[in-house]
């Protein structure tokens, strides 16, 4: 028989499964303590919420396949949008909404140190809060709590807030379809590189940039015209995605390699203001010091409330936590997924580092109407790693434990005795193990003390028939002999060895 696994996949079992289980209860008590509530979403979704708003890092690693019915259909990528779309079914109030969850997601990701193509992700959502900074320190805050009660200590944060580029980006004198497109820009991993590089081509001909026929045809009618003129043709052949892309992506691609490679209208020099505001990271007040100061030397006005707003939640995080925690600011910071409009998080173990972040998060205002809400909602939510968290915790896992007894028989006693002791222990309140295998009573104690088991008890035919068991301690040598009667009473006494 094949006993091979899947490679991304993992067995649990013995110790594994009990740090798991520990893992959940931790956890589930965490979001508890905040006044969360848990929701518990299908694993099999469709396809198309995860496609149009997940962003490419996630949609090229999904499970994706049609049902027999022909629906596009997929193994849940991550649970934010499962939760969120529980909610919108099922919400009767229009109050705020904290919402918890924990369970398996899928992803094609290459295997490594806590990296599973099926794992567990447990996290929180925080759905209708108006009070925008108030919401983002609060699930921080769980956040933080969460993965220390889990076992993890030494904990590092690296946050930042996508609205300081999105009102740089306000406050440039351009056309607001070029402002959209800096907008998807920087909101993708490669957004230095690929602002560097168009500083670079800034001036040049469209064919040096890109001399292909297609990017040379789009490049003589314009970048207005080309990317009507894509979309129309996407829409005329009903193309929803290609590789994991939408259309719209699609276009962005191609209207990239030719105009947008250029950026009319933008100066080099903001090109690369833009590329340098993305590389500012470091303490929160230093970074929020020169974040203004950049606005400043290069012209561009903003607002009070960006970086007034970024402070007064660090300092609520300070109100919750007592200001202890190691906290970095990186203003170009991405998290993969394109649904993120402002605050964003990571919670890193500062002694195991290279397993990547255990927990990550952020605020995410479009996403529940892009799902079905009539109006824009506000959002904020986190997931936790439980496979990294149980990898950062090694070594402080509780040891495994057998049941608190083995019942044995002892001789020529019936079946239907062993089995009534079992049944009266487990009635009083024991986890009972009944020995089917016919070892004698030393071999099963022995056992028993590997497993680490705390009892064993055994019935005897003379002890039995006279209404007694035998009771032994795997901590103590000596026998007790109780009565059937008083075996409740015994369990209640007695303390786990």
């Amino acid at each position: 028989m094949e006993t091979t696994q899947l490679s991304g996949t993992r067995d649990f079992a013995g110790d594994d499964a009990l740090a798991l289980r520990c893992a959940r209860a931790s956890l589930e008590a965490s979001f508890e303590r905040y006044g969360y509530g848990i929701v518990d979403p299908p694993i099999l979704e469709q396809a198309t919420p995860f496609l149009d708003r997940s962003g490419e890092t996630i949609r090229r690693r999904m499970y994706i396949f049609s049902d027999p019915g022909g629906r596009e259909i997929c193994l849940r990528p991550e649970l934010t949008i499962p939760a969120c779309r529980a909610w919108l079914r099922n919400r009767t109030s229009d109050g705020e909404a904290r919402l918890a969850y924990m369970g398996p997601v899928f992803r094609y990701d290459p295997p490594d140190e806590g990296r599973y193509r099926e794992f567990y992700q447990a996290g929180v959502e925080l759905i209708g809060a108006e009070h925008r900074v108030a919401a983002d320190a609060e699930i921080l805050a769980l956040a933080l709590d969460a993965v220390e009660r889990g076992g993890v200590k030494g904990l590092s944060v690296v946050t930042g807030d996508i609205a300081i580029l999105f009102a740089f980006i306000a406050g440039l004198n351009v056309d607001e379809l070029t402002k959209a497109r800096l907008r998807r820009i920087v909101s993708r991993t490669d957004a230095t590189e690929r602002l560097m590089q168009a500083a670079a081509n800034r001036g040049k001909p469209a064919a040096d940039v890109a001399p292909d026929e297609l990017a040379t045809l789009l490049a003589s009618i314009g970048t207005a015209k080309a990317e009507k003129l894509l979309t129309e043709i996407y829409a005329l052949v009903d193309l929803r995605h290609v590789g994991g892309r939408t259309p719209e992506e699609i276009v962005e691609r191609l209207v990239t390699r030719t105009a947008l490679s250029t950026f009319e209208g933008v100066s080099r020099e903001l090109l690369e203001g833009i590329a340098t505001l993305l590389e500012i990271r470091g303490e929160p007040d230093a970074v929020l010091a020169k974040v203004g100061e950049h606005f400043k030397a290069l012209g561009v006005p903003l607002g009070a409330n960006v970086l007034g707003d970024c402070r007064e939640r660090l300092d609520l995080l300070k109100a919750y936590r007592g200001g202890a925690d190691a906290i970095s600011f990186d203003v170009g910071m991405h998290r993969g997924l394109e649904y993120y409009s402002g605050f964003v998080f990571e919670i890193y173990a500062a002694a195991n580092p290279g397993i990547g972040h255990l927990c990550g998060g952020g605020r995410y205002d479009n996403l529940l109407q892009a799902l079905g809400a009539k109006e824009a909602i506000p959002a904020v939510g986190c997931a936790i790693g439980v496979d990294r968290l149980l990898l950062a915790s090694a070594g402080g896992a509780e040891a495994s434990r057998g049941p608190d007894a083995i019942v044995i028989a002892a001789g020529d006693v019936s079946r239907r005795d062993v089995v009534r002791v079992s049944a009266a222990l487990r009635e009083a309140g024991w986890s009972v193990e009944t020995e089917l295998s016919g070892r004698d009573a030393k071999n099963a104690a022995r056992e028993a003390a590997k497993r680490n088991v705390a009892h064993v008890v055994t019935v005897g035919a003379k002890e039995i028939a006279k209404g007694n068991v035998t009771i032994r301690r795997v901590d103590e040598s000596a026998d007790r002999t109780v009565p059937l009667a008083d075996i409740a009473a015994y369990v209640a006494k007695a303390k786990r060895p």
